[in-house]
Order: C-alpha cells, then sequence, then structure tokens
C-alpha cells in the first residue's frame, strides 16, 4: 500500500511539472504570434501570479506590469500591455486567451481599454510528442 501511495505521488509531480513547462511553451508560442506585427522590443504583460515566463522570449523582453501599471506608464501618454489568461481546456484543445489592453494616466488616474483578444488553441499530437496550433480566432471592439 505504501509503495503504491509514493509511486502515484510521484507520477502526480512528474505529470505537474510536464504540464507546467507545456504551459510555458505554449504562452511563448502564442506571444510570438501575437506580437510577430509589432515593432517593439519590449512586450509589457499582465498576467497572474501562476502564469511563469521567461524574461526573454526570442528577440522581446518580457516585463510584468501586473503590480504596478502606473509605474511603467511614467511620462507616456499610453502603453501597450497584453493579458495572459489562465489555460483553459475546451474540448480536447488547451487554449491560450491574451487580451490587449491600452493603458493610460488621465489625471493621475490609470485607465485600461481592451482592444480585443485572440484564442490560440493548441492539440497535444502523442505520435510526435508536440502540440500543433489548430485555430487562432480574433476578437476586435
Amino acid at each position: 500500500m505504501k509503495i503504491s501511495f509514493g509511486i502515484v505521488f510521484l507520477l502526480i509531480v512528474i505529470m505537474s511539472f510536464k504540464l507546467k513547462t507545456d504551459n510555458v511553451l505554449l504562452y511563448k508560442q502564442s506571444l510570438i504570434s501575437h506580437v510577430s506585427t509589432v515593432n517593439a522590443d519590449t512586450i509589457y504583460i499582465l498576467k497572474c501570479s501562476d502564469i511563469e515566463l521567461p524574461s526573454k522570449i526570442g528577440k522581446y523582453t518580457i516585463v510584468d506590469i501586473s503590480e504596478n501599471t502606473s509605474l511603467f506608464l511614467n511620462n507616456k501618454l499610453s502603453l501597450y500591455a497584453i493579458k495572459l489568461t489562465p489555460v483553459e481546456i475546451s474540448r480536447g484543445t488547451i487554449e491560450i486567451i491574451l487580451v490587449d489592453y491600452i493603458i493610460q494616466n488621465n489625471a493621475g488616474e490609470v485607465m485600461m481599454s481592451n482592444t480585443g483578444s485572440v484564442i490560440y488553441s493548441y492539440k497535444y499530437e502523442s505520435k510526435s510528442n508536440r502540440y500543433t496550433l489548430v485555430k487562432k480566432v480574433k476578437y476586435t471592439i
């Protein structure tokens, strides 16, 4: 009984680690696709504390402004940011939702305007041991 409990616990730990690294991979793929037309070196993101990303993805520096958006506005009129939502699973696909925001300082008050979103849907292919983008849906406001 103790051995089977230990094996189950070990499998849960291994699977949660794999899912975590898979999530990071899918966020990275989605972000690169999302900003491919943006002419910038820095991507400002708003994310939940449980989403982990490296500080650099390809040529882009990733800056999380979730904790203090007004600090990053400084003297800028506005700032483009992307909100990362938690991974969702729907009908066998893994969905990454990225929401675009324009953040502005309006007389000392931070205003966030949603400018649209994109849902990236991935399927896992066990034969090739990789995720494939199967659908990309853009919503505009």
